[in-house]
């Protein structure tokens, strides 16, 4: 099978044949960053009480440590943006291996520090200082990394199979969803609470921060994409600098990309980690049902990310795009109208839950248009940017949720869910008006 797709010099015929052995590594390396940014987010989120209590004054109430904790959490997001912009710049500038290097080393120090940082106990008021300056740190690392894997897969996969190949990488990511809420949860049913508040949750963090270490290591052996190494022969010193072209040239896929990490974040934010919070608060449901069903949907949503990533080489990433936005709505919809039979047989929540995941895994279209939607000389930039700030935008939807819940009543979630689908279907049908540039 064969399509055409529009190169920055023109059209190209090319041909839908699989990963070779090379790019199947260049792909697996590049997930590991990934996969420890989703891992660390998974277990700093389930381990939030008991972090609160080493690095806050115990004569706070757990209620204000737990708040604190979670503001903390919040603020290493707000640099998300600007991070992302500047990272991407340079990656555009330097190149996608040198910034891919710098990103997950960035990422597994602080993870390792938090591990072995002293608490409140034994350093005072320096000790969530620190705790802020880390997660800091982790903020502005994850803005070019999840980026920066995408730009580094799409520019190697063979063309015609980029969605296949971020269809891993994604995949790869939310695999990191799991394994965090697995290891959280492991920690907290193995360990005593002593145990878990004097070492359990410090393994967590040790184990991510080795982790990226070794994934440093290992990208060593990473090749520059051909893309990239093709303009920068032909790239002159004195050209614009790629923000500069980005805002200047760029305006109308900038405004399309922050409206996909939207649609993406929002999504993400009801189902897998507000629901099953409200579920259990203004529903009743038991949290062993809740988890079990949360779990299993993130494992099987990175089982879907590859499946989904062929349709979209196959029928184009808009299609699946609004193929999935609808889809996850309906389910969502369709579960809050029939929600008394889950009260009823809490088991039901499992298949709800794998038949939301089983359309989720369409968010491979949002990296495809990530990558695909700037030309190359300013990607990773538009990547970074626009990505990121889509993420923080939907990062008011835990507040806007609890607000509709007050205002209007607990079924308001399932009227968020169809608006936030609303969006995907319209950024699917925007879709032909945004340029396609190929990555081979």
């Amino acid at each position: 099978m064969s399509i055409t797709t529009a190169r920055e010099g023109g059209t190209a015929s090319i041909n839908l044949t699989g990963l070779s052995a090379a790019q199947r590594k260049n792909l697996a390396l590049a997930s590991l960053g990934s996969l420890l940014e989703f891992y660390e987010f998974m277990v700093f989120g389930f381990l939030t009480v008991t972090i609160a209590r080493q690095f806050f004054p115990p004569s706070l109430p757990d209620g204000v440590k737990t708040f604190q904790a979670f503001a903390i959490f919040t603020l290493g997001f707000l640099l998300r943006p600007l991070s992302g912009a500047v990272l991407g710049h340079l990656g555009d500038r330097l190149g996608r291996k040198k910034l891919f290097l710098f990103t997950v080393c960035a990422m597994a120090v602080p993870t390792l520090l938090i591990g072995a940082l002293p608490g409140y106990a034994a350093i005072g008021i320096a000790a969530p200082i620190i705790l802020l300056i880390l997660r800091m740190a982790q903020g502005v690392a994850i803005a070019g990394e999840f980026a920066g894997a995408a730009v580094f897969v799409a520019e190697h996969a063979q063309a015609g199979r980029v969605g296949y190949a971020l269809g891993w990488m994604m995949g790869g990511s939310y695999l990191g969803f799991f394994l965090g809420a697995l290891a959280a949860a492991l920690l907290s049913n193995l360990l005593e609470p002593a145990a878990l508040e004097a070492w359990g949750w410090r393994a967590a963090f040790l184990a991510g921060g080795v982790f990226g270490l070794v994934a440093v290591y290992l990208r060593r052996s990473l090749d520059e994409t051909p893309l990239f190494r093709e303009i920068m022969q032909n790239r002159a010193a004195s050209g614009p600098s790629p923000l500069a072209d980005l805002v200047a040239r760029h305006l109308k896929p900038t405004l399309y990309v922050t409206g996909c990490g939207a649609w993406l974040g929002i999504m993400v934010l009801i189902v897998y980690f507000t629901m099953p919070t409200l579920l259990q608060t203004q529903y009743g449901l038991p949290a062993r049902a809740v988890f079990n069903a949360n779990a299993a949907a993130l494992l099987m949503l990175a089982a879907m990310c590859p499946l989904w990533g062929i349709v979209a080489d196959r029928i184009g990433a808009a299609v699946t795009l609004g193929t999935g936005a609808a889809g996850a709505a309906a389910i969502v919809w369709l579960f809050f109208q029939n929600i008394d039979a889950t009260i009823a047989d809490p088991s039901r929540l499992l298949w709800w839950y794998l038949g939301f995941s089983a359309f989720m895994g369409s968010a491979v279209a949002v990296a495809m248009f990530s990558a695909l939607s700037f030309p190359t000389a300013a990607r990773f930039t538009g990547f970074g940017l626009c990505y990121n700030l889509g993420i923080v935008i939907s990062g008011l939807t835990p507040t806007l949720l609890a607000w509709m819940v007050l205002s209007f009543g607990r079924g308001s979630i399932a009227w968020l869910a169809l608006a936030d689908g609303a969006l995907g279907v319209a950024l699917a049908l925007l879709a032909p008006r945004i340029r396609q540039y190929a990555t081979r």
